[in-house]
């Protein structure tokens, strides 16, 4: 037996419609003409195998392919009560007197549709509504049955809605099925069954063909680019463009998305949900989401398969139509997302394409496409699972728009967006410091709704892994990650207890796993200093408060440790205004909630790809002098008491360069150390900016480097001082 493979140019992976085309040619095809047909996706079309020609698929659509019975008694517009005059002229009445053999099932349906409507004069509503549809649920069977668990969910007292069909086979006041069944009419004698006006319209719905007969009939959701309204042409408005061709083939396709009892149940109380790769919706992901987006009608993933496959291995996969995280159906796009970036899928789906059920264009709802997403293994989501538990809390606490405060949703938004792009793509270095800034964010909006926060329970960023840094550095960190890297790393004794600079940013308990309560909102400890709006200033108070601290335990100068250290050329770039103070200050909130163990494989891989070589010229006398005031503690084989620098950090703070510099030289010369530098001038800012750089931490190398170059040391002097007890 020949095979012929077809390319069905007019059925492709979006719009919806022509998605849903698709998959109508391959059920009516396998189910009515060639029960081996198979199919596939490739170069952006679908792709029939099967013993038909050309000329033969086209002859079996145009003169043996019976329609599916399609039809809704329970709505208005059905065709099926006294004012839905022009549905039951142009569509029930012409086939109900039709006599050809294909549309003999259509018949049947329609006269049992009559029987069970009666003499009512109104479509029916409430109990009586359900009524009806629990009636047609339990009795009809075959292709009706299958329009009926494709269009409605019925569950125990009332009946719920996939959004693939609107609610429960209309989409406003446009009905599908009577729309159906006048484009039935409008293609096919009733009594002769043949085409009214050959095939060309049939051709150009399989394979994209030029076709000169679009209609101004409505589509619904299915066919954003051509249904018609504001901006559609190059006037104030235009007309549907519709192959009539188009409407009737995808609703045939709608029919295999039908829901599982098993789907249903899993659900979540979202009946939306229960339809095949169904999930809540999420307004991230794409250039033009809102959180408007968000709406009840959620979004729906279609798969597209690249090996041949039958109706019946197609249809079994949409019967599953889940996703599976571990043991649990995804229910939300970003569930979704990760199982893909996981490959939590059906073995045989290459990629799925991404539709959103959403208002467009005014009130109407649009099937929008949304991106394509391609199944791949990314280690990233395993990475991205450590945050996975903590932005489910911050979604539930931002879901309320009346209560819950706006910026918590929008940085809710740009959290989910972030995350969304990396498991779509993998993660640019970019997206992973995207990512990082707006965790710091949203941790910081945390601290400023002390009350909404301490309300809904919710806790700061959990402990993250190393490997945020390595995803994030890339093969060329940029300066700004190095600095913040070095920032954020660091930890240092206060009372006893090492404690991380992430303490002066929120009110965390002694485990740092919670924020600290008091009463009814967040503590206000003496620690809590960072305020987010300037970093220079940001970084001078931590200094200055971490100073205080230490005094309080008796140690004298800065007491700090950083896991990773700054380079000199890196602190260079930020005392010369040469790295972007606005991300640094982000970043370094961000990774302040990664964790450093010890003796760890994957810490020592974060600090080498934070080590970027530069030289250690070009560092200003004023930095040197100052910075091993600081540092003299730590300088390796030095041996000589620190300096109490207190005092210095508030010259510098309040701009006060010149005396800072002259209390820092006096101070360096009784420990015996003569810095080449007498005298400093300087302005304000630039004071400032010295404070700040002083919280960097370095390696002991570089601070003897410092030493070295800037200073002139009498060794009696300094044995002098080592002797001293």
């Amino acid at each position: 037996m020949t095979l012929h493979i077809h390319a069905l140019a007019g059925c492709t992976p979006q719009p919806l419609a022509h998605y849903l085309e698709a998959l109508g040619v391959l059920r009516l095809v396998a189910e009515q003409a060639d029960p081996a047909a198979r199919g596939f996706w490739r170069d952006e079309c679908f792709h029939l195998v099967t013993s038909l020609d050309r000329a033969a698929l086209i002859t079996f659509f145009a003169q043996r392919w019976m329609p599916t019975p399609m039809v809704t008694p329970w709505n208005g517009g059905s065709g099926f009560y006294p004012k839905d005059k022009a549905a039951r002229s142009g569509g029930v009445e012409p086939l109900l007197a039709s006599t050809h053999p294909r549309f003999a099932p259509y018949r049947r349906v329609l006269a049992d549709c009559i029987d069970r409507v009666g003499d009512r004069e109104e479509r029916p509503v409430g109990e009586a509504k359900t009524s009806l549809q629990g009636a047609c649920r339990a009795e009809w069977t075959g292709p009706a049955l299958a329009w009926f668990s494709s269009a409605i969910v019925l569950g125990e007292d009332s009946a719920s809605y996939p959004s693939l069909l609107g609610t429960g086979g209309n989409d406003g006041r446009l009905d599908f099925t009577s729309n159906f069944m006048q484009r039935l009419v409008e293609l096919f004698h009733p009594d002769t069954g043949l085409p009214r006006d050959g095939t060309s319209g049939l051709e150009n719905a399989l394979f994209g063909t030029p076709f000169k007969g679009l209609q101004d009939n409505s589509v619904g959701q299915f066919l954003p680019g051509d249904a018609g309204g504001a901006n559609a042409t190059s006037g104030f408005e235009g007309k549907a463009q519709l192959n009539t061709w188009d409407f009737v083939l995808l609703l045939e396709g709608a029919l295999m998305l039908s829901v599982a009892a098993v789907r249903y149940l899993d659900a979540g109380g979202l009946p939306q949900a229960a339809a095949p790769f169904a999930f809540r919706g999420s307004a991230a992901g794409y250039a033009s989401a809102s959180r408007a987006d968000e709406s009840a009608r959620g979004e729906q993933w279609m798969p597209l398969w690249d090996r041949p496959a039958t109706f019946a291995e197609i249809q079994d996969l949409f019967a599953q139509g889940r996703v599976l995280l571990g043991r649990r159906p995804a229910r939300s796009a970003r569930d979704a997302a990760r199982a893909i970036a996981s490959q939590a899928v059906a073995r045989g789906i290459s990629a799925f394409e991404r539709f959103g059920y959403i208002e467009r264009n005014g009130q109407s709802n649009l099937a929008v496409p949304l991106g394509r997403w391609h199944v791949a293994q990314r280690e990233q989501a395993t990475v991205l699972a450590e945050i996975e538990p903590w932005v489910d809390r911050l979604r539930s606490a931002s879901k309320d728009p009346q209560r819950d405060p706006d910026s918590l949703q929008r940085q809710m938004h740009a959290i989910e967006s972030a995350m969304l792009d990396i498991y779509r793509r993998g993660g640019h270095p970019a997206e992973w410091q995207r990512l990082l800034i707006t965790l710091g964010q949203a941790e910081d909006g945390l601290v400023r709704r002390r009350r909404h926060t301490a309300s809904k329970r919710l806790r700061p960023i959990p402990p993250l892994s190393p490997s945020w840094i390595l995803l994030a550095a890339g093969d060329n960190p940029p300066v700004e990650l190095r600095l913040a890297a070095a920032l954020a790393s660091q930890t240092g004794q206060i009372d006893g207890r090492w404690t991380p600079l992430r303490q002066h940013c929120l009110p965390l308990d002694p485990r740092g796993s919670r924020f600290l309560v008091q009463g009814e909102q967040l503590a206000s400890p003496p620690s809590l200093v960072w305020t987010g709006r300037d970093l220079v200033d940001d970084l001078g108070v931590v200094l200055e408060r971490r100073l205080i601290d230490s005094s309080r335990g008796g140690e004298i100068g800065l007491r700090l440790s950083g896991r990773a250290t700054a380079s000199l050329a890196d602190v260079g770039a930020f005392l010369s205004g040469a790295c972007d103070a606005r991300r640094l200050a982000g970043l370094t909130r961000g990774l302040m909630a990664v964790r450093w163990p010890k003796d760890d494989e994957l810490a020592q891989r974060a600090r080498r790809a934070l080590r970027v070589g530069g030289r250690r010229g070009g560092i200003l006398p004023l930095f040197a002098v100052l910075r091993v005031a600081h540092g003299l503690h730590v300088i390796p084989d030095l041996g000589v008491e620190a300096v109490d620098v207190r005092d210095i950090v508030r010259l510098l703070r309040a701009g006060r360069l010149s005396q800072a510099v002259r209390v820092t030289t006096t101070r360096l010369r009784g420990r015996g150390l003569t810095p080449q530098l007498h005298h400093a001038l300087g302005s304000p800012v630039q004071a400032r900016f010295l404070a700040a750089s002083m919280l960097f931490p370095l390696s002991r190398s570089d601070l003897r480097f410092l030493l070295d170059t800037s200073f002139r040391t009498n060794p009696a002097a300094l044995g002098e001082n080592q002797e001293t007890p």
